[in-house]
């Protein structure tokens, strides 16, 4: 090396934001030398051990006050699933609960076991619970109970947090994503996630192997998060440059593609949509080095984007061809209750009414009663009948004489348009 290099005036960095691609995700740097072996002594190890042994437990009394958990109410729920045989048992487990779908008695509980002595002490058993009740919160429609529960952790990045010796973070990384999500919406929302992704960006350096694409996979998702932000924000323009900043890593991920390609559909850029789902398979490794998937609508796709790809002819209002490509799929996979959903949809919008009512009634009677079906069925009923009140009370009925299942058995008034 020159001798004057090292007296050289050094060039103005690029300033990259914690979500851009490019930088954390590339080869992590060399590692750093080893330490001295005098210094790396089996004693100081132990000691270190027993230090982290005795590290003491953060004080979290303040998120296990009876006052900060709010009781719920079933005023808003159909009276069918009040009275229902299928309803659970007071004495019933947390997981159980969580299994079968009862979220409303699971975040009751959950709040429970937070204030009822013994009351828990140790982050690894309160973090968890206050998980359990914020999701089910807000899976029961209920996110202002939420949004002002979780209000209670404060700032997150308090040394509280942390562990006092490793620094490692206390929180579980869903319970913190979900306290962002909850903690107001619109700006405040974004700049949560991007000092998340602050976060994830120095673990992806510091990390390698597995738990290095744990947080590579994090930090995708949060750049989808803040996409998804800015669109129900309305601010359409910086969703599409937020995109376009995300392609080329994780192309080759189906999943991944699927949810850009429908954020992509929600801002109305039908071109770059189908360039992100319409990808040979066997280029899709390529199209991720390359950040140029390609745009041939015959390419052959995966199982995953093959389902979504109707949606673009939907998108483009060509309606007949949508009906037409979700039959085609359906012969492969005549079970699949997505498919059908999507398909009756479509024969919605194409006028086809009468065709799509007993494919989504179909769904019911075979067990399926997830949101989106019972409120496009709600509106079919709408559309065909003058009785339509009736029949969705009716419906309200035939689902609450169901067991429960893992996307949820209760259901509120407003998923049946009551």
């Amino acid at each position: 090396m020159s001798p004057t290099i090292a007296t050289a005036s050094l060039p103005r960095r690029t300033v990259i934001g914690p979500l851009e691609a490019d930088d954390p995700l590339a080869d992590p740097p060399a590692p750093p030398p080893k330490e001295d072996p005098v210094v790396s002594t089996p004693s100081l190890t132990s000691s270190l051990a027993s230090l982290s042994l005795s590290a003491p437990t953060p004080d979290l009394s303040f998120l296990l006050r009876p006052s900060l958990y709010h009781p719920l109410t079933n005023l808003n729920t159909p009276a069918p699933f009040r009275t229902s045989l299928h309803a659970p048992a007071p004495d019933t487990p947390l997981p159980t609960l969580l299994t079968h779908g009862h979220f409303r008695p699971a975040a009751t509980l959950a709040a429970s076991l937070l204030t009822t002595p013994p009351l828990p002490t140790l982050p690894a058993d309160i973090f968890p619970l206050l998980y359990v009740r914020l999701a089910c919160l807000a899976l029961i429609g209920a996110q202002a109970l939420a949004a002002q529960e979780a209000q209670a952790l404060g700032d997150l990045a308090a040394p509280l947090y942390r562990h006092p010796l490793t620094g490692a973070h206390l929180v579980p990384w869903e319970l913190r994503v979900l306290a962002v999500r909850l903690g107001g919406g619109g700006a405040r929302e974004v700049a949560g996630y991007y000092e998340l992704a602050r976060e994830a960006r120095a673990e992806v350096w510091r990390n390698g192997g597995a738990e290095r694409e744990v947080w590579r996979a994090r930090l995708r998702d949060l750049g989808l998060r803040v996409v998804g932000t800015l669109v129900l924000m309305g601010d359409g323009p910086a969703a599409g440059r937020m995109l376009r900043g995300l392609r080329g890593e994780g192309m080759e991920d189906s999943v991944w593609r699927g949810r850009m390609g429908l954020l992509y559909l929600k801002i109305g850029d039908v071109k770059s949509a189908r360039d992100v789902l319409v990808v040979p398979a066997t280029a899709a490794a390529a199209a991720a080095a390359t950040s140029a998937p390609s745009s041939d609508p015959t390419a052959e796709e995966d199982a995953y984007t093959a389902l979504l790809r109707p949606l673009l002819s939907l998108a483009e209002g060509d309606y007949e061809l949508a009906v037409k490509q979700f039959v085609a799929l359906r012969e492969a996979s005549p079970a699949d209750p997505l498919l059908i959903q999507n398909l009756a949809v479509c024969l919605v919008y194409a006028g086809r009414v009468a065709e799509a009512r007993p494919l989504m009634e179909g769904l019911v009677d075979g067990g399926h009663a997830f949101q989106t079906l019972l409120f496009n069925l709600a509106t079919v009923y709408e559309l065909c009948s003058e009785k339509a009140r009736g029949l969705k009370v009716e419906l309200a009925g035939r689902v609450a004489g169901r067991e429960g299942r893992a996307w949820g058995w209760e259901r509120v008034e407003g998923d049946f348009k009551l």
